[in-house]
């Protein structure tokens, strides 16, 4: 089973209930950053979670605040929700992922450059 498979399989049931609109966008997310197979295990799963909650992020801030970027927020929201959901279930390092993922994180690095809302104004 691929790192994209085990994922989706994990969220099966946590999607189930989600409004279809926003569990068709994380879903959207996660394959989309899908492309690295790094096995099975809660480590992998967590951080495909994260690599899409990431990129998602880093849409909405390129969109400058646009109406449409709601659901993209919403489901970036919802993917590091389970990133860290599936670290502490599956058994990965969650302290580990937060240090990654953090301000001083990959999140911090991706945000840095960007122009705050008053000076892209």
């Amino acid at each position: 089973m691929t790192t994209l498979d085990a994922t989706l399989q994990w969220l099966d049931s946590r999607l189930a209930t989600a409004p279809p609109e926003l569990a068709e966008d994380v879903l959207a997310l996660v394959r989309s950053a899908g492309d690295a197979d790094r096995g099975e295990d809660g480590e992998a799963v967590a951080e495909l979670l994260t690599r899409a909650a990431l990129m998602g992020l880093t849409e909405v801030a390129d969109g400058h605040g646009r109406r449409q970027s709601a659901l993209r927020l919403l489901s970036a929201d919802a993917a590091l929700t389970f990133a860290f959901e599936a670290a502490a279930e599956l058994g990965a390092d969650v302290a580990q992922l937060c240090r990654r993922t953090g301000p001083r994180g990959e999140f911090g690095r991706r945000m840095a450059d960007r122009p705050t809302i008053g000076e892209r104004q």
